[in-house]
């Protein structure tokens, strides 16, 4: 079936395009374009299955109306809720979301971005991910509007937004040795990423400060072969010798796995063990389980993201660096 065009909606009420145009844009108020006149311009589109042409009008505005969204894992709470909310605010200035997920690979991080770069969004929010710097730099030599989200590159001048990763990891660690618990191990990806060194580091420095560290509490896991070392490090810390008190899972993804195992491993919660979680995750309130988390303003972090692109597009040449706090909290 032929497109109905602008000019197919003048021809039929006798207008000129331009008027047409004018209301279909939302740009009559202010014009000499009557309220009656509109009114039978959209009833006349909705009557005749009107669809816009974005790529002529991105042609003819020199923008698409779309930013892009780069995660690492969408089937990860934290990146869907964290989507959820930059797609919300992103609608308030009109703007849609298109999403693409990496999977912590560095291949599909440059997929993602020639891809979007090649729909010609109007900005990037992006997550990084190991060894990605160039794709970044690459945004920028475009003078792209780009915000680093959760994560950032340290070498690179450029936007980002990020918890105190460092802080409240230390801090929650110190929770725990405030409670009496000296055995404390970790469970963490292996990924030269600061979100996740940063919350390792936190670990170490609190348990070092109190000369409680044992350095065969550090599991490190290699996130593609993720399902089979979180097991492995389960069943090493269920045998250790000397008796471990706690678990601190730095990221929800690894903290599922892991007490899935250690209830394969009759490991009671927390009877024999204690767990903290690096994340908020939903199930929590169904469960019987006292758990420790920490709780990530993914709300907030989403907003800031979009209101910082638009300020970008909006000829602001600003770089924003936001830290925002994360709480601990309990589950029951």
């Amino acid at each position: 079936m032929k497109r109905v065009s602008m000019q197919d909606i003048a021809d039929k009420l006798g207008l000129s395009k331009g008027t047409v145009s004018l209301v279909l844009s939302g740009k009559a108020k202010g014009s000499r374009v009557s309220e009656e006149t509109s009114k039978k311009v959209i009833q006349m589109a909705e009557e005749m299955n009107y669809q816009p042409n974005e790529i002529a009008r991105s042609l003819s505005t020199g923008k698409s109306m779309s930013i892009g969204v780069v995660v690492t894992d969408i089937s990860n709470e934290f990146f869907g809720n964290l989507t959820f909310h930059i797609q919300e605010q992103a609608k308030k200035y009109g703007y849609t979301v298109i999403t693409s997920n990496t999977n912590e690979s560095l291949e599909e991080f440059r997929n993602a971005i020639a891809t979007l770069l090649n729909k010609q969004v109007d900005g990037i929010i992006l997550v990084p991910v190991d060894e990605g710097q160039e794709m970044v730099l690459k945004i920028m030599k475009r003078n792209l509007p780009m915000v680093q989200i959760d994560r950032y590159y340290p070498g690179i001048k450029a936007n980002y937004i990020i918890i105190d990763n460092y802080k409240v990891s230390r801090n929650v660690i110190e929770v725990l040795i405030g409670k009496g618990l000296r055995r404390i191990a970790v469970v963490c990806y292996d990924i030269n990423l600061n979100a996740l060194t940063e919350r390792r580091q936190g670990y170490i420095d609190a348990l070092t400060h109190h000369k409680l560290l044992d350095t065969a509490l550090i599991k490190n896991i290699n996130y593609e072969n993720q399902e089979e070392e979180i097991k492995q490090a389960i069943i090493d810390l269920k045998n250790n010798p000397d008796k471990v008190d706690a678990i601190f899972f730095c990221s929800r993804k690894v903290f599922i796995t892991g007490v899935k195992y250690m209830h394969r491993e009759g490991i009671k919660i927390p009877e024999q063990m204690e767990v903290v979680c690096f994340d908020e995750i939903d199930s929590f309130s169904i469960t019987n389980m006292p758990i420790t988390y920490i709780k990530q303003p993914i709300r907030q972090m989403g907003e800031k993201a979009v209101d910082i692109l638009m300020e970008q597009m909006s000829g602001s040449g600003d770089v924003n660096e936001y830290v925002f706090d994360a709480e601990i909290e309990y589950s029951i």
